[in-house]
């Protein structure tokens, strides 16, 4: 469940149907279900930096292309080979990290303050000026910028998610 008001999608596993049948009977203290949940959290932080190399939104959508005079801007200024789309100096995508919640969630976001603005989209206008200035673009009474969500859980990782589960479990059950 994607939070607005942050940079942050929320995952319970109970969602996962398979994650639950196999949760019904595992009798786990307080420290195991930490540990699984840890490992599932550093899961999900891998499959949400991997969206970073393959462009592609947890539903498995292409996002959306730089613009042209974006790319025009870092060809000119010899940037062009060195950043592709929401990796410009990584950051963004070095800062994905996961946390165990009460009960049996993991939360997994991005902790750089732009995180949202790119998972979600955002139209930004200056505050105190008549324009923003906007490298390779100039003064613009706006910026848009389209979401390019990279928050989620795709079908292959709730996949990934149900075998993490299960081989923590097979190896804690006698």
């Amino acid at each position: 469940m994607a939070d607005n008001e942050g940079d942050q999608v929320t995952f319970n596993l109970n969602e996962i149907e398979k994650v639950k049948k196999l949760l019904a009977n595992a009798a786990l203290d307080a420290a195991d279900r930490a540990k699984l949940l840890g490992g599932i959290g550093v899961e999900m932080e891998a499959q949400t930096q991997e969206r970073f190399d393959t462009q592609k939104s947890p539903e498995g959508n292409s996002w959306k292309d730089l613009a042209q005079k974006t790319k025009d801007y870092y060809a000119s200024n010899g940037l062009l080979g060195s950043r592709s789309i929401l990796v410009g100096e990584g950051m963004l995508r070095d800062s994905i990290t996961s946390q165990v919640k009460g009960g049996w969630s993991v939360l997994v976001g991005a902790t750089m303050e732009y995180a949202a603005v790119h998972q979600f989209g955002a139209e930004i206008k200056p505050k105190s000026a008549k324009a923003l200035f906007v490298p390779g673009y100039g003064m613009l009474k706006k910026a848009t910028i389209p979401a390019r969500p990279y928050l989620g859980v795709s079908a292959e990782d709730t996949k990934a998610i149900e075998n993490a589960v299960a081989t923590f479990l097979a190896g804690n059950i006698l």
